[in-house]
């Protein structure tokens, strides 16, 4: 969580100033020996302070669990203790085992901030209530009596759960019988249902006060939209914000990351009105909570948040590289004018331009046949459109750097403007490669690939391709029509010396091949286009076919670069 003390980072330090910035137990202590820590930590969003304690570990953050109010410690629950709508039993145990260990005045404490139905949810797992009638002889069991001995509490839970709901009892009832009475009340009583779907409705109302809302609603800002209009932020400076409502280390956390030359940290480098940096802070905030929402990442799982801020930060980055056209010194007023959901949006528009695109170019270029779910197109160009066609689009990085071959999120217009060039080369491709073919070209369905060697989803343009270019040789259309084998091997013959050698084979394919482009010649500019894959596809069919040349038998479901038909009459 630190930033490093370059002039840049210098800046961006003073601007996100609130932020804890402790993210070690050597940190912890260093903070907790500066004057006015303890001040600073109850006055944290308890956001940020919960970050800190699973950045330092629970079992090592005993000050700053001390010094929290019930608002952060409430707080630590609705982060941490639910995934999605379910109750996370284990995480809530771990946070007041924490507290029980710092006492039994703290343990109570934390009792008093946590959510009653929680407390009440997890007792019912751990105890049974008796009611004691006057006059009757106590059950024979164990029990824990009620101050007023009007309950007899049977712990029932095993191993950790039975500690600590014996614990937690005595903790509570020592220090507030109030809290303890209702809790009885509500084990007797209330409904297991009904006591979670109404304690996750409060921590859902608390969490959208920070940005954490409905995955279906955070999907909003995702929205196409363009920029924030410059009055909606000046409106919003002149409004008091709720310090606790924000967090300011998630943005910290964000600007860590950025790297120098970026046009996010430039343009928050320029920033020098602290009420803007604020207002600033908490949008960033609010948008890394949302994503948050969205990636399904609790706060505290610090190896997941990092990927969902990195989304944010290049779509950031996207945005306002976007509105300034890469000029630095637009950086600071474009800020000024957008406010950060804005930007992101300006910036995610793109990306859903090229998704939009993507879906284009395979109706365009033919890219999928009739009844099959993936397109005709190999690598790296097949899972180039795979990256556009999510939701949340991912640049290849293949299709820049043959080295690579993993997704990351797009870094700016640059990737942007490399991606559109390959989406015209894609659809470029399926229209010339159609085009080679004699008549309308084949439309293959299910029950046309009954009878030959690849399903359907397993065709790709380099099997049709050398299909054809071996129907060309026995004098047939150049069409992938699919060959029996005793006409595969007649075929083989033909197209070269004998021998295993593939470049004599790949040699004689591409020459067939080159023989149907130059046909083309009104074309031949296009056709540029396609020779790379020519290329690709002869030496891979040379490569697998020039072995079977004479053998007495070829198994047609081994065959990978030519489409073979399983019947005896073709």
């Amino acid at each position: 969580m630190k930033l490093e003390n370059s002039p840049s980072r210098q800046t961006l330090s003073d601007f996100l100033a609130g932020s804890l910035r402790i993210g070690s137990r050597s940190d912890l202590d260093a903070f907790m020996a500066e004057a006015g820590s303890a001040e600073r930590v109850r006055s944290a969003p308890y956001q940020d302070l919960f970050l800190a304690i699973k950045a330092v570990g629970l079992a090592d953050s005993q000050e700053l669990l001390l010094l929290a109010t019930s608002r952060q410690r409430r707080g630590f629950i609705d982060l941490d203790c639910w995934r999605k709508d379910s109750f996370h039993m284990a995480s809530f145990m771990e946070w007041m085992a924490a507290y029980m260990q710092c006492g039994p005045e703290e343990a109570a404490a934390a009792a008093r901030a946590v959510d009653p139905n929680l407390l009440a949810l997890f007792l019912r797992n751990n105890i049974r209530i008796h009611f004691l009638e006057m006059d009757e002889p106590f059950p024979d069991l164990p029990l824990i009596l009620t101050p007023d001995q009007r309950f007899g509490i049977e712990v029932t839970g095993e191993a950790e759960g039975g500690t600590m709901a014996r614990l937690l009892l005595d903790a509570i009832f020592r220090m507030d019988g109030s809290l303890g009475y209702d809790l009885i009340d509500r084990v007797r009583w209330d409904n297991r249902v009904s006591m979670e779907e109404e304690a996750y409705q409060n921590k859902r109302r608390r969490l959208e006060e920070i940005g954490f809302v409905d995955y279906y609603e955070a999907l909003s800002i995702y929205g196409e939209g363009g920029p924030t209009a410059a009055p909606q932020l000046q409106r919003a400076l002149q409004e008091e914000d709720d310090p606790h409502r924000v967090s300011s280390t998630l943005p910290a956390l964000l600007v860590a990351s950025l790297a120098p030359g970026e046009h996010l940290l430039r343009a928050l480098g320029t920033i020098r009105d602290s009420r803007q940096a604020e207002l600033i802070s908490q949008q960033l905030a609010a948008l890394a909570n949302r994503i948050l929402s969205i990636h399904s990442v609790t706060t505290g799982d610090l190896e997941k948040v990092k990927p969902a801020l990195e989304e944010m930060r290049d779509t950031l980055n996207l945005g306002l590289e976007r509105l300034t056209r890469g000029r630095a010194s637009l950086a600071a007023s474009a800020l000024k004018q957008q406010d950060m959901l804005g930007l992101f949006r300006t910036g995610f528009s793109l990306l859903a331009d090229l998704r939009a695109e993507a879906d284009r170019v395979i109706r365009r270029g033919r890219l999928r046949l009739q009844g099959a779910r993936r397109t005709l197109l190999e690598s790296p160009q097949a899972e180039l459109l795979d990256g556009l066609r999510r939701h949340r689009p991912l640049f290849f990085e293949r299709a820049q750097d043959s080295r690579r071959a993993g997704y990351r999120n797009f870094r700016g217009l640059a990737d942007v403007e490399s991606t559109r060039r390959s989406l015209n080369e894609i659809e470029a491709l399926g229209q010339i490669f159609w085009s080679l073919m004699v008549g309308p070209g084949p439309e293959f369905t299910p029950e046309g690939l009954r009878q030959v060697n690849q399903d359907l989803d397993e065709l790709r343009f380099g099997t049709l391709f050398i299909t054809a270019v071996l129907n060309q040789v026995r004098g047939k259309p150049f069409r992938p029509d699919p060959i029996g084998v005793p006409q595969l091997q007649d075929v083989l013959r033909n197209l070269g010396p004998s021998g295993a050698d593939p470049r004599h084979l790949a040699d004689g394919m591409r020459a067939v091949a080159r023989a149907r482009l130059d046909s083309l010649g009104a074309e031949m500019d296009r056709l540029e286009v396609l020779n790379p894959f020519v290329e690709s596809w002869c030496r891979a069919g040379a490569e697998e076919l020039a072995p079977l040349r004479g053998e007495s038998e070829i198994i047609p479901q081994w065959v990978t670069t030519v489409l073979l038909s399983l019947s005896r009459e073709t």
